[in-house]
């Protein structure tokens, strides 16, 4: 309710602005029932279009949605507007909807007008009645347009008066929020100031639109403003750099309050201090060198509430140093921090009125990963500081963002008709309709890379025949890992790694410095380790994991192992597997904290190791990814090609024209070129093809061989792990592809 209260104001704000960029015929303005624009183009085709005849909230003409079939996502899409690179803007626009979700959002364009990102959406709207709404976004430094999309999510909705505006020629550089404290005395307010921080250097000439873009104002622009506790103005406007809102908290209520700023994806926090409440000092530190460390502290009283929450799921984030503000009461604090320090013993305090508590929270170091050239990270979608918080050493974000002593790359998940799927290095639009194939390859395109979260999906074996196509498999999930190793067996490199699942993390092995590039081909190469509690290696003399070795020979392999870090935790068992099966095991009945084993490897097969280690709760596991050993004729199975039977007719049975067949991969580039002299055609092409046939004067859709009914129909069938079965059965049924074309004559 209060981010809707403060896109609202936002909305009354924008109005009043002195620079507007409308869409095409004002938005929905000004459409007539016969006359439905070219520049809004219904998604997908069996997308049914209206124009309501009432009069909308604006006083002007609306357009009504009616929802695809089964509930599917119905979408309108307008003509591409021009932009600014790097430009602030405002989308805005009314909507009311019947048992349905209606939202917008803008789908940014390079000049080719290839898409290159899509916007968060603005705030949803589900009302039946008429609800304005408004979002704030800034435009990529590759987009040059712009396209808005209306979507709906159900029976239908109406949009009416969609707008994009342009506040400000670009992004400020920070943001800056200060606020002062609650009084001792009188009503419990706190001011809250927001600072643009921008940059004095003129813009590029390639980002100027006006020859006065070197001095930027972002007055006009709306901050969003929120508050852990007590009530706060959900959004104020910029006025000279500057925005202001005010903070009212209960009076029977003691202790201080976080605050935090946002403008499209700047963010700021702070922290309102309370005279009237005890204050808490704290410092987190390596119990070894003394060294300062960033960590996640847990307050809790006396029945187990955390205070202090701040915007995070539990506890709050401090960096070092931190001071808050509680009432006299007895606490418990505690601090966190990732698997490789051990957490400091919790602390109970009794915080008596008038004093000032400290409390020290060393962290022991367990063990240095970062010396062995060990690296965790994951995909969030929260900020730089919270991933240092948890121990990690980069972070994926859904938009481009500097980190501070943290490597941040681009990187979300997408969801497609080949199941869920995270990418990283990318920045690319990836809808819905897409199949697997397509985001692998449009993917690799931009050097990122691309993994399943969920491959016991149908299309997801059609994507393995087709390359893999994708670089990695997370495989968290027994039976996932079961149909991973059944790949692994098969000859398949496909890496293993956990970064969707929330309660395992991925540890990947880079040494250097550490580069988007390295860390992503690291990954993809498969130098990982995955976890939720213990740490485990695997080397072969001083190859790791992902490594790819000669058979023929003795090897010496160590296994290094280290409990969780926790003050109760033990190893009770190291394994060691060998193409699926554990050909060596060390139960550990003396429950170490670490161990260490060597072991001698020698095989003359192709095959494959990994190690495996469990803590005191079996549940707790870590496991490495694979070493190879590999004969001289060891070659992974290559993509499988498809055998495509064509055959031309015409709708009007007159004889079929000279015709050119086209096979276009997912990238859109023409793989095959070849002519169909009398009708009918046979191509050896990748299974991951679309066919095209040309003729001139005529006209026919082309088909995707993934489309085909055979395909389909085998995809529907169970998979048989660890047998896999189904992958031979589509590889026979990829040698018989039979597809006819229908031509009809031009208009």
């Amino acid at each position: 309710m209060m981010r809707m209260c403060g896109l609202f104001c936002f909305f009354y704000f924008s109005l009043t602005a002195h620079l507007w960029a409308d869409m095409p015929n004002g938005g929905f303005e000004q459409i007539t029932a016969s006359q439905m624009p070219v520049n809004w183009v219904p998604i997908p085709d069996s997308t049914r279009v209206m124009v309501e005849r009432e009069r909308a909230q604006s006083g002007k003409i609306s357009v009504l949605m009616i929802g695809g079939p089964r509930g599917e996502p119905t979408a309108l899409i307008s003509d591409p507007v021009s932009i600014q690179p790097g430009a602030i803007y405002v989308l805005t626009g009314w909507a009311r909807t019947d048992s349905a979700r209606g939202s917008a959002r803008i789908r940014w364009l390079s000049e080719n007008q290839i898409p290159v990102g899509e916007s968060r959406i603005t705030t949803e709207v589900t009302s039946a009645s008429w609800t304005q709404w408004a979002g704030t976004f800034v435009a990529p430094t590759k987009a040059v347009f712009g396209r808005v999309i209306c979507l709906i999510h159900g029976k239908e909705a109406a949009f009416d008066n969609v707008r994009l505006h342009k506040i400000a020629s670009r992004m400020p550089l920070d943001l800056q929020l200060k606020a002062t404290d609650f009084p001792i005395r009188g009503a419990r307010v706190s001011r809250v100031r927001v600072t643009i921080q921008d940059s004095i250097i003129a813009l590029p000439h390639h980002m100027q639109a006006t020859g006065q873009d070197s001095v930027v104002s972002h007055d006009g622009a709306v901050v969003i403003f929120e508050a852990s506790r007590g009530q706060i103005t959900p959004s104020a406007q910029i006025k000279n750099g500057t925005a202001t809102a005010t903070l009212r908290d209960a009076d029977e209520n003691v202790g201080g309050v976080y605050v935090r700023a946002r403008l499209a994806h700047l963010s700021a926090q702070t922290y309102v201090g309370d005279k009237k409440a005890v204050r808490l000092r704290g410092r987190l530190f390596n119990s070894e060198t003394g060294h300062p460390l960033l960590g996640q502290v847990i307050v809790a009283d006396s029945l187990g509430t955390i205070l202090q929450t701040g915007f995070a799921e539990r506890g709050f984030v401090a960096d070092s140093a931190f001071a808050i503000d509680l009432p006299p009461q007895t606490v418990t604090v505690s601090a966190m921090r990732g698997l490789t320090h051990l957490s400091p013993e919790p602390q109970v305090l009794h915080l008596e009125a008038g004093r000032e508590h400290l409390v020290e929270l060393p962290f022991e170091p367990w063990t240095d990963l970062h010396a062995r050239g060990w690296v965790a990270g994951d995909l969030l979608n929260s900020t730089a500081n919270d991933a240092r918080a948890r121990g990690l050493d980069w972070v994926a974000l859904p938009v481009n963002a500097n980190g501070n002593s943290i490597l941040t790359l681009p990187g979300k998940y997408v969801e497609t008709r080949g199941g869920k799927q995270w990418v990283l290095g990318t920045t690319r639009l990836f809808t819905p309709e897409k199949n697997g194939f397509e985001v692998h390859a449009q993917t690799r395109l931009d050097r990122g890379i691309v993994g399943y979260t969920d491959i016991l999906g149908t299309s997801s074996l059609f994507d393995i025949l087709a390359g893999p196509a994708f670089d990695a498999l997370d495989v968290a999930h027994p039976d996932i890992r079961a149909l991973w190793f059944a790949l692994l067996n098969r000859g398949y490199r496909i890496a293993g790694t956990a970064l969707s699942t929330k309660h395992f993390r991925t540890y990947t092995q880079a040494p250097g410095d550490l580069t988007a590039d390295r860390l992503m081909r690291a990954i993809a190469n498969g130098q990982n380790m995955i976890t939720n509690g213990p740490l485990i290696s695997l080397s072969v003399f001083a190859a790791g994991p992902g490594n790819q070795l000669p058979t023929g020979r003795k090897r010496r392999a160590t296994i290094n192992a280290w409990a969780a870090a926790k003050s109760d935790a033990y190893l009770t068992r190291i394994e060691l597997v060998r193409n699926s099966r554990v050909i060596q095991s060390w139960d550990l009945e003396e429950q170490p904290l670490k161990y260490r084993i060597s072991t001698v490897l020698e095989d003359s097969v192709n095959c494959w190791y990994l190690a495996r280690c469990y803590g005191a709760d079996t549940s707790r596991v870590a496991w490495t990814n694979p070493i190879y050993f590999q004969t001289e004729n060891f070659a992974p199975p290559q993509p499988v090609q498809a055998i495509v039977r064509g055959k031309i007719e015409m709708a009007d049975n007159s004889p079929a024209p000279k015709a050119i067949i086209r096979a276009v991969d997912p990238t859109g580039r023409t793989v095959l070129e070849t002519e169909a002299p009398r009708g009918t055609f046979q191509i050896w092409v990748p299974a991951t093809s679309q066919i095209h046939v040309e003729a001139k004067g005529y006209k026919t859709r082309p088909q995707r061989i993934f489309d085909h009914r055979d395909i389909q129909r085998l995809l529907q069938t169970p998979v048989n792990v660890p047998e896999l079965n189904a992958l031979d059965k589509l590889t026979e049924q990829l040698q018989a592809i039979d597809m006819v074309f229908v031509l009809k004559r031009s208009q």
